[in-house]
């Protein structure tokens, strides 16, 4: 009997490999940011028909409508894995380049790193003085935000290493990471607050004044929510939702404002007398600070960041007991 046994994905795939170069997929991005053939060919620098015929072979070799036309061109529901395979193809063709260049001037390699607050207020200064001192060859790309658009950027391949919580979505997520400490979250409030030489507060007397509140739907939003929940109080008053650290002192400095941060971000403000932490815990915290990348063999230079930052943490300033245990993929 003939086989009828599906093929394999690898063989589906080789017309596709042998049809579509770089510049497809570059071209492909172009006309989904940009919404049209026009502007696309504007942002390219290549003539309108060029960009047609550039899509209709793409289009050709994956055999669906990539987009719907009209005045602005909208992507179908095929184009968005080919678009986020694409983003991340063209992603790595930039970075060995740079890698490649890297080692053309004498460097050792270079490593992408996305980080929260709460590691570059002091863990990734340690780690690139250990790496200045240890690896000085290896060239670092540093972008600090919240975790939601480092995840973003990093699912773009844009980062080859994230130092962030450990959170439920990064435990689930199946990549090499590495726990390095605890950093419980302090609630926090100006100086001159009424509450602020209070040796014991309690929850009821908190949610009375207004609050500076993380986004909602991040880790941090949830965890607060729960402590209040579990408190039997309702949510405070809202000053602002605000993930900047500096505007969030300073408002807390000049007003009657609540708010949290972690441990390691509100030690150097506390020791300034710019805060003053009160005694009060969330209900859970948002899991240790960590390390995530890919690679469950990272070359040369990510292994020596990867050792940097273990290294390091275990005399970084850290509030609470430092967790040098590795989830998978020992660096």
């Amino acid at each position: 009997m003939p086989d009828r046994s599906p093929a394999l994905p690898e063989a589906a795939a080789l017309p596709w490999l042998r049809r579509i170069r770089l510049r497809h997929l570059e071209v492909l991005l172009t006309i989904a940011r940009s919404g049209s053939l026009t502007a696309a060919a504007s942002a390219l620098d290549i003539t309108q028909p060029a960009v047609s015929q550039w899509l209709a072979d793409i289009e050709s070799a994956a055999g669906v409508p990539l987009f719907e036309r009209g005045r602005r061109l909208r992507p179908t529901p095929f184009a968005a894995p080919l678009l986020a395979h694409a983003d991340r193809m063209v992603q790595d063709a930039h970075r060995a380049m740079a890698e490649v260049q890297v080692l053309r001037t004498g460097g050792s390699g270079r490593v992408r790193i996305g980080a929260m607050t709460v590691a570059t207020a002091a863990l990734v200064p340690a780690a690139v003085m250990h790496l200045r001192e240890h690896a000085p060859g290896i060239e670092l790309l540093l972008v600090d935000d919240i975790a939601a658009a480092l995840w973003s950027q990093f699912e773009r391949n844009e980062f080859d290493l994230l130092v962030t919580r450990l959170d439920a979505r990064a435990l689930s997520s199946g990549l090499q990471q590495r726990r390095l400490f605890q950093d419980p979250y302090r609630v926090v409030c100006g100086p001159q607050h009424p509450l602020a030489r209070r040796k014991r507060v309690a929850w009821r007397e908190v949610v009375l004044h207004p609050w500076l509140m993380p986004p909602a739907g991040t880790p941090l939003h949830g965890a607060l929510t729960a402590t209040f929940e579990a408190a039997g109080v309702r949510p405070p008053p809202l000053m602002l939702t605000s993930t900047s650290l500096l505007a969030n002192i300073e408002l807390l400095r000049l007003s009657d404002a609540i708010g949290v941060q972690s441990g390691t971000v509100a030690a150097e403000p506390i020791a300034r007398r710019q805060l003053a932490a009160l005694p009060l815990r969330l209900v859970h915290d948002t899991g240790h600070v960590g390390l995530l990348w890919r690679e469950a063999a990272p070359g040369p230079a990510l292994a020596a960041v990867l050792q940097a930052f273990v290294e390091v943490s275990k005399v970084a300033r850290a509030p609470g007991p430092i967790v040098a245990t590795s989830t998978k993929g020992h660096p």
